[in-house]
């Protein structure tokens, strides 16, 4: 998941968290400044087949609601 920080300060990622251990967020720790580009990255553990989707809340300082990330799709056995 690609984010522009579109504020006037620079923008940090507090904390971002799965709903589940099937599912692994990766934010960056240093400040986005200003103007700049950011990335999530989630990865999900396809180790049951079938369809899934997950939920990701994310939090950023000195924003009071969460972004909420979803990741959907399908597992297909290996044949």
């Amino acid at each position: 998941f690609n984010f522009s920080n579109t504020g006037a300060k620079p923008l940090i990622v507090e904390v971002a968290t799965a709903e589940c251990g099937c599912t692994t967020p990766e934010y960056p720790k240093e400040p986005i400044a200003k103007g700049k580009q950011g990335n999530i990255k989630v990865t999900y553990n396809a180790a049951t087949a079938g369809a899934f989707s997950k939920k990701v809340t994310v939090k950023f300082a000195s924003i009071d609601e969460p972004t909420i990330l979803t990741i959907q799709g399908e597992v297909i056995p290996k044949k």
